[in-house]
């Protein structure tokens, strides 16, 4: 039961604070987005400030973490990987379809993104744990390349570090540029992705 009061609370929340930012978002819109009274609020959250740390942790810090959106399940290669990149940022994005079909007149990605700019402002801890997981996602690129390389996938005379920071910075550069349109567009993101596992391949 609280389960489920826990979940309607933290999406109510998430899909306020995305589309008006904390300041923008009282604790009366939250009781009446989630239909939760304010005791049941509290004892989720002693403040709105702890449960925007709540549902930031839960729907970015968390959502973001590589190893919780990519499955290396079924990957016998580098490829493998990208493909499931490619899906587990799909899923992600599926997932906030609760968001963002109710927000037809707001950019999602480009709320999204303001979203996380707000983390250092409110949060530097959660910042600093964002970057960690960042750092660490470099890691798991820079590995599967090597294991590519080892396996005659790929080329040998790639700089990993760079090659792993090319394939993030295709991610997150092609979610800023959408952030100015429509949104992102996945058809474009794994075009990009899969255009430089290409030039990489013997």
């Amino acid at each position: 039961m609280r389960k489920g009061k826990k979940e309607i609370l933290y999406r109510a929340a998430f899909k306020l604070f995305i589309s008006r930012q904390f300041e923008g978002v009282s604790l009366s819109d939250i009781e009446n987005e989630s239909g939760l009274t304010k005791g049941a609020i509290y004892y989720y959250a002693s403040s709105k400030k702890e449960l925007f740390r709540n549902v930031i942790e839960y729907y970015i810090i968390e959502k973001q973490d590589l190893t919780n959106k990519v499955s290396l399940k079924n990957v016998t290669n580098f490829k493998d990987f990208v493909d499931s990149y490619i899906e587990g940022i799909a899923h992600t994005m599926e997932s906030f379809s609760f968001v963002t079909d109710e927000l037809s007149h707001t950019n999602p990605t480009k709320a999204y993104i303001s979203l996380i700019l707000q983390i250092a402002q409110y949060f530097p801890d959660l910042n600093n744990k964002y970057s960690v997981s960042r750092n660490n996602e470099i890691g798991i690129w820079c590995a599967m390349l090597q294991k590519a390389i080892e396996n005659g996938e790929i080329r040998n005379d790639i700089d990993l570090l760079s090659t792993a920071k090319q394939f993030m910075t295709i991610f997150y550069g092609q979610v800023f540029l959408d952030a100015l349109f429509t949104g992102l567009n996945i058809c474009t993101l794994s075009e990009q992705l899969y255009n430089l596992y290409n030039l990489l391949k013997k």
